[in-house]
């Protein structure tokens, strides 16, 4: 039950789902306006840190926003994390270099991780675990379709407006959200007069931006094998030591270590990193194999990724309804990895002559394995800690999950260049010749070789490089079973934290 009227409720949550569409499209929108971007504004070298920027800066600073808000309150932050976004769409609209644009989107990225982290402490706050789960699939379902639709709305935008409404586009979203905030998101709270961890807070964003740069960049920027790489990857690993020490030794630490004495935590955790690492997996690899096995335009392999979101929404919806109705949430997670692992399986099974129809069929049964697991374990580990903790709980679990999406696209990566080298050496005679990165980026290019032989032995290349990426995802998801199972269950709370 709530403590708040149900009106009250219901525009609370409007609220929360407008800031998140903001700052879930404008995560992907830039994607297919950016070569016209960069036909603009130049720098070119600077393409993927347009995408990298953001990514560091949400990632990074997602922990903090929820450590604060257990501290000194979620409503002021929510709405300075409003606010920063929507400078940062300004700023990058008005952008007259790809320097300043990747600054900005740093800022952008800056209050997208206050608005993903604290709109689901909201949530918690408002509504009680045993009717959270519904609502937490709503939210999760309108994520993943804005992060799909995207790419699709900046492609319309650059071909019927111009690219910078790319990032005034948001911006009615924002004041609409920031004045409904004002007006109805009154949560009452009592200060803590906790000192706040500077000392964590540069420790946690030193090694998180160190490891994400080795593992966004090598491979791309600089080979994985070299002084940038190895060097970040050091940097990350002293500054991970660091941290954890501190933490252990603060009173009011970014992460507590007292989450981590909680089995359900641990285990949440890392079932957490375990899906961002096969959502994204299935996100950036299946488009791809969309395009240049079964010849799908890149608009429309984009799209053609809604089945696995509607599986996301449906599993995200109906587990949510069966913790409402139950009051039991632990098989559901271990259904989901079970589908998740199946999901898996099946996208290594694709070949050169696998369908389109096929592939989205096995994305969407990704999709379904995802949407039962993320909503779940968060709303069970927002069941189980002190109030007081209960922001650097819910931040921590998007913070794992970001990670693995991080982890997953760079080791995946590093497979499906590996696997496609391979391949190409095999089936295709004077592969050394190809410029494959180009390919890869523009998969469209493939039609244009001849002779057909050495066009149809790059798409089988590249059909079987994939298959054998996802190969590798099948022990992985297999572990989130064991883990599922190892799930503890504790009756879900009636009562929300705000109100009663």
């Amino acid at each position: 039950m709530t403590g708040l009227p149900k009106r009250q409720v219901l525009v609370i949550i409007l609220t929360l789902m407008l800031a998140q569409i903001m700052a879930a499209v404008e995560g992907t929108v830039v994607s297919t306006a950016l070569p016209t971007i960069i036909g603009d504004l130049g720098g070119r070298d600077l393409y993927t840190w347009v995408f990298t920027s953001y990514f560091i800066a949400s990632t990074a600073s997602t922990p903090l926003w929820g450590k604060l808000s257990d501290l000194w309150g979620r409503k002021g932050l929510y709405q300075a994390a409003i606010v920063i976004f929507m400078v940062g769409s300004v700023a990058a609209g008005v952008s007259s270099t790809m320097t300043s644009l990747v600054v900005v989107r740093a800022i952008q990225g800056l209050g997208a991780g206050g608005l993903f982290s604290l709109s689901m402490a909201i949530l918690a706050d408002v509504i009680s675990p045993r009717e959270r789960g519904r609502y937490q699939g709503y939210m999760g379902g309108i994520f993943a379709l804005a992060t799909i639709l995207g790419p699709l709305v900046g492609g319309l935008l650059v071909d019927y407006a111009h690219w910078r409404w790319v990032f005034f586009m948001v911006l009615p979203l924002g004041v609409i959200a920031l004045v409904m905030s004002v007006t109805h998101l009154e949560l009452a709270f009592t200060r803590r007069r906790g000192a706040v961890d500077y000392t964590g807070a540069g420790l946690l964003v030193v090694w998180v931006i160190a490891i994400i740069l080795a593992l966004e960049l090598g491979g791309d920027s600089w080979a994985w094998v070299s002084f940038p790489s190895l060097g970040l990857l050091a940097v990350g690993g002293v500054g991970l030591g660091l941290f954890i020490v501190h933490q252990r030794r603060t009173a009011e630490a970014v992460l507590p270590p007292r989450l981590f004495r909680l089995r359900l935590f641990n285990i949440s955790s890392v079932l957490q990193f375990i899906t961002g690492a096969a959502m994204l997996g299935a996100g950036i690899f299946g488009p791809l194999f969309l395009q240049v096995v079964t010849n799908v335009n890149a608009t429309r392999s984009g799209l053609l990724l809604v089945p696995m979101t509607m599986g996301m929404l449906i599993t995200s919806v109906g587990s949510g309804q069966i913790l409402t109705r139950t009051g039991r949430y632990k098989a559901v997670p271990i259904a989901g990895a079970c589908v998740l692992t199946a999901g898996c399986w099946l996208l290594s099974t694709m070949d050169a002559q696998t369908t389109t129809w096929t592939a989205m069929a096995y994305l969407f049964t990704v999709g379904c394995g995802v949407g039962g697991i993320m909503q779940v374990l968060l709303v069970a580990v927002q069941n189980i800690v002190p109030h007081g903790d209960l922001g650097a709980a819910t931040s921590a679990s998007n913070f794992f999950r970001s990670l693995g999406q991080t982890f997953g696209a760079a080791v995946l990566g590093v497979i499906f260049t590996a696997r496609l080298d391979h391949y190409l050496f095999r089936l295709v005679p004077g592969s050394d010749r190809l410029d494959i990165d180009a390919l890869v980026a523009v998969p469209t290019r493939i039609d244009a070789i001849e002779p057909t032989e050495v066009r149809a032995g790059i798409v089988e290349s590249f059909a079987r490089a994939i298959a054998d990426l996802y190969w590798w995802t099948v022990p992985m998801a297999a572990l989130a079973v064991i883990l599922a199972v190892l799930v503890p269950e504790y009756r879900l709370r009636d009562k929300a934290a705000v109100g009663t």
